[in-house]
């Protein structure tokens, strides 16, 4: 039996194309902004990427946007195993409280069942709200008219919604590994945006080029802020 082509798996996976690969899209895309667990994070990054895979489909030739899906792929291990590396984010045990200021490890407090942050708190609110703004503008599209085609219009809340939320999680956030998640978020957007103006392999190798160094430069910064110098040394 032959091995199935990209082509034959976009016919098998119809159904996510278009409209409903934009709404898990940013699900996942809000998951990975306001989730308190790293390993959730990550999780909704991994589907981030496949879901963005099928959009790109309808920006990119699939062999390319194949490309792009596969390097998320690369990322998100990277980011998995610098999280495994630093304990999920955790802070480390015994650890005293002038000793974690000086680190910046925010105190947490009590949330019903969870343990929350101010920061996280605040994070929470302005991604509510840009999801928001993000599902009003599917009743209005139009907002990148001169760049984004009538036909793949549904694209515009997706962009929209991965450029807004990546910010969002890259400025509240003063940890390595979610602020690089919102950056990775703001670059998928991006990609999407710029594949309307640019379709070239070039352009492709070099988005991809940037996701992989942004996770490996979040992943050494995560490793120096929680990994004892010695480990790093």
């Amino acid at each position: 039996m032959d091995a199935p082509t990209i082509f034959d798996l976009l016919d098998r996976l119809a159904f996510l194309r278009g409209a409903p690969s934009v709404v898990l899209l940013l699900a996942a895309a809000f998951v990975a902004v306001v989730a308190w667990d790293l390993r959730l994070v990550i999780a909704a990054v991994f589907v981030h990427y496949l879901l963005a895979g099928f959009l790109f489909v309808d920006v990119l030739d699939p062999r390319l946007a194949f490309v792009y899906t596969l390097a998320g792929l690369f990322v998100t291990a990277i980011l998995l195993v610098t999280a495994w590396q630093v304990n999920w984010g955790r802070r480390p045990s015994g650890l005293a409280a002038d000793e974690a200021s000086r680190l910046g490890l925010a105190d947490t407090r009590p949330l019903g069942p969870f343990s929350v942050t101010q920061r996280g708190l605040l994070r929470l609110g302005f991604t509510t709200a840009v999801f928001g703004a993000v599902l009003w503008l599917t009743r209005a599209p139009g907002l990148f008219a001169s760049t984004v085609p009538i036909e793949p219009a549904y694209l515009e809340p997706a962009i929209a919604g991965l450029l807004a939320l990546g910010l969002v999680g890259l400025v509240t956030s003063a940890e390595p590994l979610p602020s690089g998640v919102g950056l990775l978020l703001f670059l998928s957007g991006f990609g999407l945006f710029y594949g309307f103006l640019d379709q070239s392999l070039a352009m492709t190798v070099a988005l991809v080029a940037a996701q992989l160094i942004v996770a490996l430069v979040v992943a050494y910064l995560a490793q120096a802020r929680y990994l004892p110098v010695d480990v790093l040394d």
